[in-house]
């Protein structure tokens, strides 16, 4: 198992020099076209690593507590009413013996946190790859 990555690198490094150059190239040619891909795939690597690091750090070191919580909050808030309805009652209500009363969530509910969350997972999934503009600065809460 290649926990470093490294092995990775040279693997799809090694898969292209035999897929896309010339056969007529010596193995001397192959190895040094190797090795130089391999770097440029590191590079790359490391560069996307970075990027990440630099997001969640800025993330953690935002002014304004709120806004970097505020999306979680209602994901965490409509997956706690989720749970409240469709599993802590009923399992209450078996154990007490009591009638089910009529519980449910209101089809405006559903809408909202849907939304919320959909917004939310596109956004920060667009801002961890590094799509960065006004849109998904409103969207994740953070200053560009």
């Amino acid at each position: 198992m290649d926990l470093t990555g490294l092995g990775s690198v040279a693997d799809f490094a090694t898969s292209i020099v035999e897929r896309f150059f010339p056969p007529k190239m010596t193995d001397a040619e192959k190895a040094q076209a190797q090795i130089q891909l391999q770097d440029m795939l590191q590079r790359r690597e490391d560069n996307l690593i970075d990027a990440q690091k630099s997001i969640m750090v800025s993330e953690m070191r935002q002014g304004d507590s709120f806004t970097k919580r505020a999306r979680p909050c209602m994901v965490y808030a409509g997956l706690g009413f989720i749970f409240l309805v469709h599993v802590a009652f009923p399992i209450i209500v078996f154990f007490t013996g009591k009638p089910m009363p009529d519980l449910s969530l209101p089809g405006e509910f559903w809408w909202a946190w849907t939304g919320v969350c959909g917004v939310w997972v596109i956004g920060r999934s667009a801002e961890k790859r590094g799509s960065a503009n006004k849109f998904f600065s409103m969207i994740t809460g953070n200053k560009s």
